[in-house]
């Protein structure tokens, strides 16, 4: 997964490297320069909950995906397994990059340490925003539990998932889930 950095993290980054012993050199080559700027410019992670984090966090939420993952199950119990919560008020893009790309987990049973009645990848907080572009999303379930892309509350000002039809979805009950309570204060790991 990859975030773009944001100019006040990327000035940090510059300024470290004008300081550096040959830093002249590689400012008066341009394609050096260029390389060393599209390196600088993003950060990657193995989790997709750090990338959305790190997203919010600097207020760039566009978290992109750059092949095709397997999420393992995060060893949590309870009525719903959740991987990552976007929190209220919030918005996040999940898009591929050199895509379309996708997202598989799994729902495991009983005996794989986390047991829920359903398995979502999401659970929106009140106003949150989840936008999808390019990906596939697959789940893998063992038993007749339900799995979700994401789940959002009923009331009015819940969650919303914007996924354009395209968007190839396996092994779901339902895409998205409404539920009766704010989904986003009892998520799970993210």
């Amino acid at each position: 997964f990859e975030v773009e950095l944001g100019m006040e993290d990327l000035s940090i980054y510059l300024w470290a490297l004008r300081q550096a012993p040959g830093a002249d050199e590689v400012y008066r080559r341009e394609a050096l320069r260029k390389v060393v700027m599209a390196f600088l410019s993003t950060k990657r992670f193995i989790d997709l909950g750090d990338a959305v984090r790190f997203a919010l966090a600097r207020q760039k939420p566009v978290v992109h995906l750059l092949r095709n993952v397997t999420l393992p199950c995060p060893s949590q119990t309870g009525n719903c397994v959740i991987w990552w919560s976007i929190p209220s008020d919030s918005c996040v893009t999940l898009v591929s990059r050199g895509g379309p790309w996708r997202i598989r987990h799994s729902c495991p049973d009983a005996n794989s340490g986390a047991y829920g009645f359903c398995f979502a990848l999401f659970a929106l907080g009140r106003g949150a925003r989840l936008f999808i572009r390019d990906v596939h999303f697959e789940a893998v379930r063992q038993f007749d539990h339900p799995a979700y892309v994401a789940i959002v509350g009923m009331d009015q000002g819940a969650g919303v998932v914007d996924m354009p039809d395209d968007v190839q979805t396996v092994g779901y009950i339902e895409v998205i889930k409404a539920c009766y309570r704010d989904v986003g204060i009892a998520a799970g790991t993210g």
